[in-house]
């Protein structure tokens, strides 16, 4: 497999951030899934998280955003990763390595993902909210893209078709690491994703 490195480690003051806002995740994702969505309230996700209901607040908008929000930090880093990845690489073989990159850290964090996994299932909503970031994720890796390839996102496809493949190839990789309940390393499942898009691509 291609050895990746890992996104920079951001500051202290980012990390508590990134913590805290974690926490509430966490909190969110237990209590709903112990006692199901209409039993848990704001308040008691905040006392879980040891934090107040205004700090919840900070982070989320609602109870639904703390069991839904992707990571916007992740994003932003996946972005400058992409900025910074070699000129000579295809496009696809730059969000290859960005996202394995990433799998690494998501992969540490095993329960976070099976919790989440229950609860959207047991609450399909919620998958409505995390498709609609995703999408928009998928739009703003594709002005990344552009920039790379010279070309104008709003006339050209190829961008957007790029990153949403790439999308796509991460979905089914956590999908699939789930199913085997996280046996497998989620990078290499995550690679054959990848090489499974880019042989469909040149069928």
């Amino acid at each position: 497999m291609t050895q990746v490195a890992a996104p920079p480690e951001p500051g202290l003051r980012e990390r508590k951030k990134r913590a805290t806002r974690r926490a509430l995740q966490y909190a969110a994702l237990r209590l709903v899934a112990e006692r199901g969505m209409d039993d848990v309230t704001v308040d008691e996700i905040a006392a879980a998280a040891d934090v107040s209901p205004r700090t919840f607040f900070n982070y989320f908008a609602t109870k639904e955003d703390a069991l839904s929000a992707l990571d916007p930090d992740a994003l932003a880093e996946n972005l400058e990763a992409i900025r910074a990845r070699p000129a000579t690489e295809t496009p696809l073989q730059t969000l290859r390595e960005v996202y394995l990159a990433r799998a690494a850290r998501t992969s540490s964090d095993t329960e976070f993902w099976r919790l989440r996994a229950r609860v959207t299932r047991d609450y399909p909503h919620l998958l409505v909210t995390i498709s609609g970031a995703a999408a928009l994720a998928d739009h703003a890796v594709s002005k990344v893209l552009a920039e790379r390839m010279g070309v104008d996102p709003l006339t050209d496809p190829r961008p957007l078709l790029l990153a949403g493949a790439a999308s796509t190839a991460r979905r089914a990789a956590m999908q699939l690491w789930l199913a085997g309940d996280q046996q497998r390393d989620l990078a290499e499942v995550l690679g054959e994703c990848f090489d499974a898009v880019a042989h469909l691509a040149r069928a």
